[in-house]
């Protein structure tokens, strides 16, 4: 009898840990349907295309792996009169697993590769894109546009100070007509942007979420990204990486027009600048 009694726990405990690993299962997938990527506002759709197959494939993978393991714990849960059994290594097995996930993972790494080399051929800025100059600071975006002759003027480090927090190069003539916002960039849509990315004191990253763009800034490094808008729209920019105490204030907004809109603000700021 005093047997029976310590050895009964454990059959509620085999029970038990199966119905949590499927209430995880269960609550898991409830969460996949409810929070999802932020809508697409931008040409990379291709990588969205390429995430939704990789989650699809390791959700099922983890839905069955988790369901079996549920169920294994569950019918093989402890007995009195239940004998184990044991083998050692299965060649056959351990061959066909490992040719099974390759002929699944190989296709997504080329994949990954390709879409990735599209991202980085996209540096090579056409003639008609929209250049602008993105600048981070703690803790602040300040984003430099070119005036009308369509050039964006130099800048020296040297040159920083709280006059010229930017260290604009006034004696290059490229920049007498430049101006700039601070934590407001305007685009117009179907248009390629190419955006140059420097950072003043520490690393910060450039993130856009709907627009699948996100590119670190490195003190003494030149990064750009480029990608057209294809929504109208305001949008959210973050600096995804930790640069400080003020960290969570370096918000600035993307405002996505039509071309017709664009030309008129861009006229609008030229004429105060």
């Amino acid at each position: 009898m005093a047997e029976e009694e310590k050895v009964r726990p454990y059959v509620s405990h085999g029970t038990a840990m199966a119905l949590s690993i499927w209430g995880i299962v269960l609550v898991s997938v409830v969460f996949f349907f409810v929070y999802g990527l932020p809508d697409l506002a931008s040409d990379r759709s291709s990588q969205d295309t390429l995430y939704y197959v990789i989650l699809a494939i390791s959700g099922v993978a983890y839905i069955i792996v988790q369901l079996i393991l549920g169920t294994f714990i569950f019918r093989f849960r402890h007995r009195d009169d239940a004998a184990g059994s044991y083998w050692h290594d299965s060649h056959r097995l351990e061959v066909g697993w490992t040719l099974g996930t390759a002929a699944v993972l190989v296709p997504i790494v080329v994949s990954g590769l390709v879409i990735w080399g599209d991202v980085k051929a996209s540096t090579d800025v056409p003639p008609d894109a929209i250049v602008i100059e993105a600048v981070g600071a703690q803790f602040q975006w300040d984003f430099r546009y070119p005036g009308p002759d369509g050039a964006i003027g130099g800048f020296q480090p040297e040159l920083y100070s709280l006059e010229n927090p930017l260290g604009i190069d006034e004696t290059d003539p490229a920049s007498a007509d430049d101006f700039v916002r601070t934590n407001q960039l305007v685009l117009p849509v179907d248009r390629v942007a190419h955006l140059r990315l420097r950072s003043k004191d520490v690393q910060h990253a450039f993130f856009l979420p709907n627009f699948r763009v996100k590119q670190d800034l490195v003190p003494g490094m030149e990064t750009s990204v480029t990608f057209t808008p294809i929504k109208t729209g305001e949008y959210e920019i973050a600096c995804a990486e930790l640069c400080g105490l003020g960290h969570y204030r370096m918000r600035a907004f993307l405002t996505v027009m039509s071309a017709s809109d664009y030309d008129a603000w861009l006229a609008e700021q030229a004429a105060q600048n």
